[in-house]
């Protein structure tokens, strides 16, 4: 019985597939890994999901084109430093099949600054709620109309 494969193996083995996929067939790549023909296919249908993936993750949708009701966008002009720089590549390298440009770059930035405002809300909301009497935020009591 074989052993079972773990993520590491199965992303080397890929790896393998990606780097050798033009220069042989299926068959040969096969037989080269040493793994059924069908374990090569089915490996080439994963390495081609995730590139369409990461192609339909860059390409701009519809719901980014502009409209013409929308407030005009505020801008945010900030000078990198060696470290926000370095910070900036190791968000953008977090994004699976990302390329380094502009465009990937603002997004993680603003991915950056919305995950780190949402978790201060968060901890805003649980202190309000820990020193409410109740353990929950006090609400003003309604008035039953007489």
């Amino acid at each position: 019985m074989a052993k079972p494969q773990t993520t590491a193996d199965i992303a080397a083995r890929r790896a393998r597939v990606a780097a050798l996929r033009h220069t042989m067939s299926n068959r040969a790549l096969a037989a080269a890994l040493g793994v059924a023909e069908s374990t090569v296919r089915r490996d080439l249908a994963a390495l081609d999901a995730e590139a369409r993936a990461a192609e339909q993750a860059t390409a701009p949708t519809h719901a980014d084109a502009p409209r013409h009701d929308a407030p005009t966008p505020r801008r945010l002009v900030l000078d990198l430093d060696d470290d926000l720089a370095a910070a900036l590549r190791v968000l953008v390298a977090a994004m699976p099949g990302v390329r380094h440009t502009p465009a990937t770059e603002r997004a993680a930035a603003r991915a950056a600054i919305r995950a780190t405002a949402d978790g201060i809300l968060a901890a805003h909301a649980a202190g309000i709620a820990a020193a409410a009497p109740s353990g929950r935020a006090a609400a003003p009591r309604a008035q039953l109309a007489s």
